[in-house]
């Protein structure tokens, strides 16, 4: 039914990086969500009251938060999808991150004030009365839980959707809760131990930890995470795809929300190559990325000189010295300034963030290798650190 409803209102959804679509299929499944939970939070509501189960209205509670969580989802689209203005240049996407960090601290509420009342329910217990209807009630709720999930993952996954993805897995949960509370209505026939409070408290702490889960994946995006290899792997196919590019270093890539990155790179270019050709190359490749990865780029140009054969050999020499000491360490921006009494090889070394080595040890390795085999040479070295 909603698949089917964003493909009628929906016409450009065969393209759905573009901002509108975004938000039209957001809108449409928030929509969906909030009318779907709050017939669910009626029936339990009614049923749980009829049948004494602190589990039952637990749920409905349960519901009634996801509702409210769909239409902050659907809030948050609306916002994340306003043009870029004078106060935000860079877009409102990241709204919808913030969206999604709201309805995880939603649920971790949720899993509180259940948590609160299943424990009172066990310190004074009360009957719980198990009847066709509520067994139906809750099976009911199993299957549209079910669907909810299923739309829910399928369009996050075509749209990019973090806040999508936390409502999706808020209605994993639910089933996994509904589930134990249909366990614990029918358990009562077998047993006047308090079941339903003690699955209460279960269900509170699976819900406490879905929810801190959930909002982990929405807080990091706003701290800023490194892209995928993936994404690094598309960008360095585009740019070394142009002859003029013999290799890339120094990427940053900046997240402003689904479909507003940007990206700024070194690209190596040879220093003997005619400057206005290697200019349009450039823009080329900026272009490139832009169409072909929907990201904002800038490129800088490093010139590299390949006829020197002393300092391309001075350079892998020094490149295999940093390997030495870590694989993932790499080299460049690599010059070499000959003196009278000595030469002086300047570079940046990249540096893995997770090596603990001081830098000045890590430099001061380098030098003693390069000095090895040569003496009067002296290195210059900036240590970088990696963004990606």
């Amino acid at each position: 039914m909603v698949s089917m409803l964003i493909r009628k209102l929906v016409p450009d959804i065969k393209d759905p990086k573009q901002a509108h679509v975004r938000r039209s299929v957001g809108s449409i499944c928030g929509a969906c969500g909030i009318f779907f939970n709050i017939l669910l939070f009626l029936g339990k509501l009614i049923m749980g009251i009829l049948t004494h189960s602190i589990a039952i209205v637990g749920d409905a509670l349960n519901n009634l938060s996801d509702a409210g969580s769909s239409i902050i989802t659907m809030i948050g689209f609306r916002l994340a999808g306003k043009a870029p203005d004078a106060d935000h240049p860079f877009g409102h996407g990241r709204i919808e991150y913030i969206s999604g960090l709201i309805v995880s601290l939603l649920i971790c509420i949720m899993g509180f004030e259940l948590g609160k009342s299943s424990i009172e329910g066990i310190i004074h217990p009360t009957a719980v009365d198990c009847t066709l209807p509520a067994i139906i009630i809750l099976i009911a709720s199993l299957l549209v839980k079910a669907y909810m999930m299923y739309y829910n993952f399928h369009w996050a996954k075509i749209i990019d959707s973090a806040a999508m993805k936390a409502t999706a897995v808020d209605s994993r949960n639910d089933m996994i809760s509904t589930s134990v509370v249909l366990i614990a209505v029918i358990s009562t026939k077998f047993t006047d131990l308090p079941v339903d409070a003690y699955i209460g408290v279960a269900l509170a702490v699976f819900i406490l930890y879905s929810g801190i889960n959930a909002a982990k994946d929405t807080i990091e995006p706003l701290l800023g995470t490194p892209p995928s290899k993936e994404f690094l792997d598309q960008i360095s196919k585009i740019v070394l795809s142009h002859e003029a590019v013999s290799g890339i270093h120094d990427v940053v890539v900046h997240d402003y929300g689904p479909g507003r990155k940007m990206v700024s790179l070194h690209a190596e270019v040879s220093a003997f190559q005619d400057m206005f050709y290697i200019h349009d190359c450039i823009d080329n490749i900026e272009l490139d990325l832009a169409r072909e990865l929907d990201c904002e780029a800038v490129i800088h140009m490093d010139p590299i000189d390949t006829k020197n054969k002393d300092l391309m050999r001075l350079q892998d020499e020094a490149k295999e010295i940093a390997r030495t000491i870590d694989p993932r360490i790499t080299i460049h921006d690599f010059r070499m300034v000959p003196g009278e009494s000595h030469t002086n090889l300047i570079f940046d070394m990249v540096v893995p963030h997770d090596i603990k080595t001081p830098e000045k040890e890590l430099i001061h390795r380098v030098q003693q290798e390069v000095q090895k085999s040569h003496p009067h040479h002296y290195c210059v070295i900036k240590i970088d650190r990696s963004y990606v």
